[in-house]
């Protein structure tokens, strides 16, 4: 009985450390920066078979100021996938509005947000044959969970041009840090 009572202490202690909000001041720096890693999914076969099902994503964004409800912030991507010599790139330079319902205990619950981006996507496909570039324009849906922490999650679906006949079009799945 003592060892399950300590075990219980011990791990309400471990979950209010890990879920407790920091102090406003502590958990932004003078701008506000989220940083997310993860993978994206291409939704063409095409793209699937030129690079890779499954691709490295890693983005970062500085919210900026905005009038009216929600958020705005800029950001900065990079994704990249390879398979069988072909290889495609793709760096977004993207504008979110993200907005989240009212929650009062956010700070105790997490809270969800959802937006809409668009921007310029540099695309970069490489293969056996040569390699094109190009800059296409594209806009994704955004839905995501803040913890009541620093640390979200994150899906997007991107609509991208195409370079050589292959294009970043897909689902993104993300895990971040705000700072």
């Amino acid at each position: 009985m003592n060892k399950v009572y300590k075990s219980f202490v011990a791990l309400g202690i471990f979950v209010g450390v890990t879920i407790t909000k920091p102090a406003l001041a502590q958990s932004t720096g003078p701008v506000p920066v989220r940083v997310k890693l993860g993978v994206l999914l291409p939704a063409q076969s095409t793209t699937k078979n030129f690079a890779g099902s499954t691709q490295f994503n890693a983005e970062a964004d500085v919210a900026i100021p905005s009038l009216g409800a929600g958020r705005t912030l800029v950001g900065l991507g990079y994704s990249q996938g390879s398979k069988n010599g072909g290889k495609l790139r793709s760096i977004p330079l993207t504008v979110t509005r993200l907005f989240s319902p009212p929650n009062p205990v956010a700070g105790v619950t997490g809270n969800v947000y959802f937006g809409l981006g668009a921007g310029a996507y540099f695309l970069r496909a490489s293969g056996p044959g040569g390699s094109a570039s190009k800059t296409r324009p594209g806009a994704f849906g955004v839905v995501g969970y803040q913890f009541p922490n620093p640390f979200f999650v994150e899906a997007k679906y991107h609509i991208v041009g195409k370079v050589v006949g292959v294009s970043p079009t897909g689902l993104s799945l993300m895990i971040g840090r705000r700072f």
